[in-house]
Formats: C-alpha cells, structure tokens, sequence
C-alpha cells in the first residue's frame, strides 16, 4: 500500500524555484491578454468602418456638393453690387410685399389659411345679384340735429355727456335711446354720426362724388401723422376695376408725408391708394377719429354693397373679390372679422387693456359695469367660436342688420372707450338681428395682411435696449424731475419750418432746448415734433413733440404726446417712452408759455413764443405715481 505513494523532496531551492515559474507564467499570460485586447478592438473597429465607411463617404461628398452648388446659384442669382452712394432708396421692411400663403395642419395634411379661387376664377368672378331679403330690418333712419323730438327726453348729465365725447358729429345719444337701438324692428332709427354739418369731418364735394360710384372698397386711414402707406398687392385685374382702394389722411399726415418725400399725384392717387383728405376731425383722440372709417364706410360710401377695412399698419395682400366670396358669398355670412388670438372673455381683455395703459382704470371700469349690469357674460362664444373680435380686418355686406350693427358698435365706443375689441362682444350678443357672422381664425387673418407691427415693436424695443446709456445711474432712479426751456427760434434762422399752407395749420418745428430761459442759455438739445395751432402753441388740438439731450448728466430721447388741455396758460401732456437715459420711462410733462420777456408784445404770435417745460419722469418697474411738482 505504501509503495504507491510517491515522495516529493522539498529543499530551498525547489522552493524558490516553483515560485519564480508559476510568476513568470502569470506575466505572460497579462502580456497576451493584453495584446489580444487591443486586436479585437482594431479588428471591431476595421469592422464598423468597413461597414458605415462608404456611408460616411457618401454624405460628405453629398455635402460638399450642395454646398458647391449653393455658391454658384448665389453667384448667378445675387445682383451687382452697387455704388453705395448711389443708394439712397428707403428699404421696405423685411415682411412687405410677401406673397407666400400662411398654412396650417388639417388632420396630418397642410393647407392654406385662406382658400381662394383659382386666379382664372378670380379673373371672372363677378358678384352675385341681389339677395334674396330675409334681413329682418328693412330700413335704418340715421337722427340728425334736426330731428328736435330726439333732443328732449332722458338726457344724461352734462358731465356723463362731456365723459362719453358725444358731441355735434356723434349727436346726443340718451341712455333710452342706446337700449332703443338694440331692438329689432323692420324701421330702426339710430344715431350713426354725421348728425351735423358742424360736426366736422368735412370731405370736398369731388371726393364725395368719387365715393359715391363705389360699389366695393377697401379703405385705411392715418390720421395725426400716423403710418406709411402700404400699397395693396396680389389682386386680379378684375378687382383693380370693380374696387375703390381709399386712403383716409388728414392735414397733418398730408404734412407729415410730404415732408417725407411721399407726394400725392394731382389724380389724387399715391400708387393704387386714392388719398382723401378729412378736415376738421371731431375728436381730439386720434384713435376715436380712426373708427369712423372703420366703421361707418356705409356712411361714408352710400352706394357701396360691400367693403373691407384694413388697419394702417397692415398690408392687404389679397385679391379683394376673391377675399369677398371666401369669407362671405361661400359661408353665406354678411360679416366677418378676425377673432382674438389671446383671450376670449370681455373682462380678460378689460384687464389687459388696462395693465397695457391703453385705457384709464377708471373709464374701463364704467364700461365693465354697465356690461354686467345688462347681464353680459364672464366668458360668451358666438356658435362655438369666441366672441372677442381682433377688428384689424372687417369684411362686410352693406346690409340694414350690418349698418345697424357698425352703428350701435361706433356709438358704445364713444360712449365708452376707444378699444372697440371690449365693445363688440356686448354689442354681438345683445343686437339678436345679426346670425350670420363669420369670426374666421387668426391663421386667416395673418394670411390676408402682412403685418408691419411686429416689426415696429422690435424696432422700438431695439431701440430701446440698445441706445447708449453713459449714465446708467439716472435711470435707477424711482423717478426724475428735469426743467428746460424750449427757445423761439431766431429772426431769419432755420429752427421753424411750415411744410403746410398756412390754411391747413399744421406746423413741424425744430427749436433749441436750453436750461434757462434766456436764448444764450446753456443749449442742452433740441425739441421736434409737429403741432396744430388754434389759439395758442399750448393749447393745440394735437401736439407731438421729441427731446432730444446731449450733455454730462442726460443722453437720449423723450417722447411726448398731448393728454389734457386747460383753458389757461399751462398744459399736461403725457410722456409715452424715450431712449437711452431714459429708456421705457413713462410721465408727465407741464407745458406753459415762459415769461422770460415782459417786454414784449401780447400780440406776438405764440408759435414764437419761448415755452417752460417741466419733466416728471418714472422709471420701468415702478408703482407709485409721481405727484405734480
């Protein structure tokens, strides 16, 4: 049994020996390891590039392609380069007179906003006769001042009357009338401006007879300086004869534009435009001015069946006949305006319009309450679509329901405020004889016009943002108080210039703004802006005026507009924005004749005169009111 055991002579070295092998074997084994790894990495990685490789080849050279090609087609299509000093035209801005049509997505499939005819349909579309009367109104009598039994009954107030801006154009509409006016009846009679020859508005007798012979229009206006003049484009040759396309300036936008180098033709034609000149505005808000066009082309054109308004900052870039049969003759509607894009409640409006400054807290709050008084919804929908109106575009059928309604429309707005988007929900769900009402998406509307305002807000905003601030300081400030002195310009100087017959009264002046009152005070900038006198410089019916500073302490721009006007030698105007220093500030401004010469005459022409404004000035971000100083 033992001799099957075998014995193992353990020494020294044996021991020393066995150790040494078995680490020389584990050394070699880490060695292959190693070096296998790195060969099946090269070989996975010669692998992968013999698969995606040509791929890869591929696309680089489709790349390199396209980008050859690119460069060749820019280099052939570019113009030539030209003079820069023979440049001198204005560029149009970068949206303007774009054609391309606005889609949107219809259960996975994309189509146009607005479906038009063909243009070889457009080329023979003709208006359908006649309709066939199913209005419930037949006829709307429009009250004048001579209508005596319409002037005694329930007057309001002559304060409520003096709030609500009625006067001899809009006539006294009482509160009996106004609910009056909402009934439906085949004879109605309404208050619809024009109520007296006093009133103003005053149009020449061959503007008249132009307006009469039109059958279809489209019309803007600018009024108080207002917007270029955007020339409407993409129309058939049909519409450019069967359409009146009219332009409703006053005086000081004819001066504004003249003064640009804009003249109108002695056709009275600017382009496709015909330009008709209004005198005598009604209204000293130029907004409430613009709403007559707007909303009364029945009045103002009394043989036309059909129009379509178009704000001043839009661009109309459709064919008007073909708009017509889209929004109207297709959907058997008489009237059809954009719907709101952001809200679709009265009161969520209300609340915007007043956290964006563009009505008083006040005046908003008197139009909420008569609204809820006569029981006007939180949130009303007119056939499922909301019942907030945009009104940049109204398309419209001259019928009787659709003449009462723009009637009763421009009435709440005088009444109330001028944001016609708060009034036209109520005026729409009370007034039950208008159905057919079209309020098509916002998605049309972008398709119809190419809008300048967006690019008017990045403008302003640019500016804003981006004008020098040397002393950033000032502008920290919770508010500002400055003090200077508008100079009257010198006998034979250039600091006046009347680009406007004295009859029209509408004066752009550029004077030196100094600290003190004497003419050889320290001169710190200058004042410019465009004025229109009655009585005196400060107490014009419109006033517009930009300062403009270059010293140590202040570097920018102000922008002043007319707010209030008392019957005395002081003046309040509002302070709308400025640049630089005083860059988004907002304020008041008080505005009075200096008595720097005691001397002189009283009969002095008081557009000569020498003027003392105070500057009461807020910046962004800040709640409290500045008190008046």
């Amino acid at each position: 049994m033992y001799n099957n055991s075998v014995s193992i002579n353990v020494s020294d070295d044996s021991s020393d020996e066995l150790p040494g092998k078995l680490r020389t074997r584990v050394r070699r084994k880490r060695k292959r390891f190693e070096h296998r790894g790195k060969t099946g990495f090269t070989r996975k990685f010669v692998k992968q590039l013999l698969r995606w490789g040509p791929i890869l080849l591929l696309l680089a050279a489709g790349w390199l392609f396209f980008f050859e090609f690119y460069k060749l087609s820019w280099r052939t299509n570019s113009p030539p380069k030209k003079d820069p000093k023979l440049v001198t035209e204005k560029k149009p801005p970068a949206n303007l007179n774009r054609l391309d049509p606005v889609t949107k997505v219809v259960h996975g499939v994309r189509e146009p906003c607005l479906k038009l005819l063909p243009p070889e349909e457009l080329e023979h579309l003709v208006p359908p006769k006649q309709r066939v009367p199913h209005d419930p109104i037949k006829e709307v009598v429009y009250i004048t001042d001579t209508d005596s039994r319409y002037l005694e009954g329930n007057l309001t107030s002559e304060k409520a009357l003096e709030a609500t801006r009625f006067n001899l154009f809009t006539g006294y509409q009482t509160l009996k009338q106004r609910d009056l006016s909402f009934e439906v009846n085949e004879t109605s009679e309404v208050h619809c401006g024009f109520c007296s020859e006093k009133g103003g508005f005053k149009i020449s007798d061959e503007d008249k007879l132009y307006m009469r012979d039109c059958e279809a229009v489209v019309s803007t206006c600018a009024f108080g300086g207002g917007d270029d003049l955007y020339q409407p484009i993409g129309m058939s040759e049909q519409s450019l004869q069967k359409v009146c396309y009219v332009a409703f300036w006053d005086e000081v936008t004819l001066a504004s534009q003249e003064a640009q180098g804009v003249k109108v033709g002695e056709d009275h034609f600017i382009g496709k435009w015909r330009i008709i000149i209004v005198k005598d505005l009604p209204f000293r808000d130029q907004r409430l001015n613009g709403k007559i066009p707007k909303m009364l082309p029945h009045r103002l054109f009394p043989n036309s069946r059909y129009s379509i308004w178009v704000d001043s900052k839009s661009q109309f870039r459709r064919d008007p006949l073909g708009v017509l049969e889209a929004l109207l003759w297709r959907t058997g509607s008489v009237l059809a305006i954009s719907e709101h894009g952001a809200r679709s409640s009265v009161y969520d409006e209300a609340k915007a319009v007043v956290k964006k400054n563009k009505a008083t807290p006040e005046e908003v709050e008197v139009q909420l309450t008569q609204y809820r008084k006569d029981g006007l919804p939180e949130d009303k929908r007119f056939n499922g679509k909301k019942a907030l109106a945009e009104a940049s575009i109204i398309v419209r059928e001259h019928t009787p329901s659709t003449n009462l309604f723009m009637c009763i429309w421009f009435n709440e707005v005088v009444r109330f405020t001028s944001r016609d988007q708060l009034s036209f929900p109520y005026v729409l769900w009370r007034f039950k004889a208008l159905k057919d009402v079209n309020l098509f998406p916002v998605c049309t509307r972008k398709d119809l016009v190419n809008s300048m305002v967006s690019l008017a807000i990045i403008t302003v905003t640019l500016l804003s943002l981006f004008s020098p601030v040397p002393h950033q300081k000032e502008s920290s400030r919770l508010s500002l108080a400055l003090s200077f002195y508008i100079q009257q310009p010198k006998t034979g100087g250039s600091t006046s210039h009347r680009v406007a017959p004295s009859d029209a009264g509408a004066l752009i002046f550029h004077r030196t703004l100094t600290e003190g009152p004497e003419n050889t005070s320290q001169v710190v900038g200058k004042a410019e802006g465009f004025i229109i006198p009655i009585d005196h410089f400060a107490h014009s019916a419109f006033n517009i005026i930009y300062l403009t500073f270059h010293t140590q302490k202040h570097s920018g721009s102000l922008s002043i507009q007319a707010k209030d006007f008392a019957q005395n030698q002081k003046s309040e105007l509002t302070v709308v924005g400025g640049t630089g220093s005083f860059a988004f500030v907002r304020g008041f401004a008080v505005f009075a004749q200096a008595d720097n010469n005691p001397g002189s005459s009283s009969s002095s022409s008081s557009s000569d005169a020498t003027y003392h404004i105070k500057l009461h000035l807020r910046f962004p971000n800040r709640s409290q009111t500045i008190p008046p100083g």
